[in-house]
């Protein structure tokens, strides 16, 4: 087998590359996702001559069937979406040419700054173009980004206007190619014709501007970008274990990247080969899995679920695929990214079959946890998710199941496990070995139903997680909790779930639905505005607004959150606590559901409308109401 190879290659190679079709983007690669600060800083590295790293190329054989594409960008024309590359014809391709396996990013952000690919539309990003600005003296300054609209009001289209403002732009339009322009910017600067009143600047500043534009030169023909080639002869699988190191060596190549990598060059000849982001897109448009699902946003969690389903079967499964160039399939044995590397290609095509089920399960798992919906971003710990669609697929597919529970026991069971773990933090140092532990440890629970009634299972199955998962909050301790400043990370989200996702209309305008996801935009505001709580610490209210003297911080704790619409928390913030409900004609006993789901009670409610204010006795109620809810959530029950 012939040896890989790696050789250096300047920026005008790499278009010359590009422009030529040369190389060519997989089209099982992610999309161009680098902010325009990302492109401005590596267009920052290559003027100032700084190592850009590398890129990783499979040489294609004549017959490729690999899917290729140009590298491109999105852009819109006459209303449709499409892909504008250097070069748009596919089919103009050298006899040699080459897949862009890692450096894509890269490649793309050299295409735009110095190639001038950019789209159209001016609804798109990066519809513009970088300049290097001579006039700044801060070197990490002396690249800009201007919008085809700024451009064009700036009046940067030839060279005049552009030596004027001190600003030249890097992508290489002359005909003659990169040297011939730069050479014309060099003899422009020195031309008093593209000045106002054609008058030059003084003989200083021509000079620092001189040697700007010199230093910007030289870096950007003697940077080069290290390309690291694969030869032909390599298959996709081996490919696989490239990005496999190249993943452990520090290069940002996700896991989901590999498996889409695996996934598609198993299935390659299949009629519809598995292109993985994009199921997980569509996975996230079903019901149940909107705002869990999507190739931008924790990807690696649906294949976290996927392997979990296949480690929580009994029954014969495929065997694990190999992994690198190890000698024998590994052992799956937690969702780690090795494992859901090994995953088999056969597993995963029946759950991509089993698409609407997953969504079901993931609906189902909210559903369990929190009686209602929430996103991925308000989840303490998502990988629980993982193992209650496990659960849900071992009961559909594992024959040893059969009838051995039901769902309301799953569900029963879950929720305690879900709320203890939440509220113990014991995923915080470390959950990918240990949920897959929890799942053994569920399904013999589970196991355990058979042959007991309802109630005295679930008794029994508490004692279970009381040894299983120690130190259980009581209410006290969680009203504690609620009382002070939210905390961060998943503490701070366990907290808040029950607030968010208990109530299901808003709070003012029950007309409006709050249950996610919703077509208003809902978010946990402040009952008591902390501008109110600014202006009114003075007084007998110092003692409750002041954290200082209180010993809580009431005004930013979850106490004193609820889910609003943007409409409704604009007439809330307007008005003095309380006031909102009474003008909006809301008592306790016409709106008793409504104010209960939002955690407010008879006594909360008299303390947040009184003559006199009383936040403090509506905080302390009012976390006492969230605490007993949690802790009651904490215990197997119907």
């Amino acid at each position: 087998m012939p040896s890989l190879t790696v050789e250096s290659v300047g920026i005008a190679g790499v278009l010359d590359r590009i422009r030529s079709n040369a190389w060519l983007v997989p089209t099982f690669q992610r999309d161009f996702v680098w902010s325009e600060a990302d492109v401005t800083a590596l267009a920052l590295s290559v003027i100032e001559a700084r190592p850009i790293g590398m890129a990783t190329l499979w040489e294609q054989p004549d017959d490729s069937d690999l899917e290729l594409e140009p590298v491109s960008i999105p852009d819109t024309k006459a209303g449709d979406q499409v892909k504008v590359s250097l070069n748009s014809d596919e089919s103009d391709r050298p006899s040699k040419f080459y897949g862009v396996l890692d450096g894509r990013q890269r490649c793309t952000a050299l295409a735009m700054v110095f190639g001038g690919l950019r789209a159209s539309s001016g609804l798109r990003r990066f519809n513009g173009g970088w300049f290097l600005d001579v006039k700044d003296v801060d070197i990490t300054a002396r690249v800009a980004y201007f919008s085809n609209k700024d451009i064009t009001s700036k009046g940067l289209t030839s060279t005049a206007s552009c030596v004027a403002a001190g600003l030249f732009p890097l992508a290489t339009t002359h005909k003659d190619g990169l040297l011939a322009q730069w050479m014309n910017y060099l003899q422009a600067l020195t031309d008093p014709t593209n000045y106002p009143g054609g008058e030059l600047p003084s003989t200083d500043e021509l000079a620092r501007r001189n040697d700007v534009l010199q230093s910007a030169f030289t870096g950007i023909n003697s940077t080069v970008l290290a390309v690291y080639i694969v030869p032909a002869d390599y298959s996709l699988g081996e490919i696989c274990e490239i990005f496999e190191t190249l993943n452990t060596t520090g290069t940002r190549v996700s896991t989901v990247d590999l498996l889409h990598s695996w996934l598609y060059a198993d299935t390659v000849d299949d009629l519809d080969p598995v292109q993985l982001r994009d199921w997980i897109d569509d996975l996230g448009s079903l019901d149940g899995a909107a705002g869990w699902a999507s190739r931008n946003k924790r990807p690696e969690l649906i294949a976290q679920t996927v392997t979990a389903c296949y480690l929580g079967l009994d029954s014969a499964k495929p065997e694990p695929r190999k992994v690198g160039r190890r000698a024998k399939a590994p052992v799956i044995t937690s969702v780690k990214a090795g494992d859901l590397l090994a995953t088999p290609t056969a597993f995963w095509k029946e759950a991509i079959a089993r698409r609407d089920a997953l969504a079901s399960y993931i609906g189902g798992y909210q559903d369990a946890v929190c009686g209602g919906r929430f996103d991925l971003q308000d989840c303490p710990y998502p990988v629980t998710m993982a193992i209650y669609a496990s659960l849900r697929w071992y009961m559909d597919i594992d024959p040893r199941h059969s009838g051995q529970w039901t769902i309301d026991d799953l569900d029963a069971l879950f929720r305690a496990f879900f709320w203890r773990t939440a509220l113990t933090s014991r995923y915080d140092q470390g959950f990918l070995t240990q949920s897959a532990a929890d799942l053994r440890w569920l399904k013999d629970i589970l196991f355990e139903r058979k042959g007991r009634n309802a109630n005295e299972w679930a008794t029994w199955a508490t004692q279970q997680l009381n040894l299983h998962i120690q130190g259980a909050p009581t209410s006290e301790d969680v009203k504690e909790r609620l009382m002070h400043s939210r905390a961060p990370g998943a503490m701070g989200k366990a907290l808040a779930l029950p607030v968010l996702t208990r109530p299901t209309v808003d709070l003012l305008n029950p007309g409006d639905s709050i249950t996610y996801p919703s077509q208003a935009k809902v978010e946990l505001h402040h009952v008591y505005p902390r501008a109110w709580c600014a202006n009114n610490k003075h007084g007998s209210l110092s003692d409750v607004l002041e954290p200082s003297t209180a010993g809580y911080d009431y005004v930013r704790s979850i106490a004193n959150m609820t889910p609003l619409t943007s409409k409704s928390n604009s007439e809330w913030r307007a008005k003095t606590p309380g006031q909102a409900l009474v003008t909006a004609g809301i008592t306790f006993d016409n709106a008793r559901e409504r104010l209960l789901s939002h955690f407010i009670d008879k006594v909360a409610f008299d303390a947040l409308t009184g003559l006199s204010p009383n936040p403090g006795a509506f905080w302390n109620r009012r976390a006492q109401l969230i605490a007993e809810d949690l802790t009651q959530r904490c215990v197997v029950s119907y």
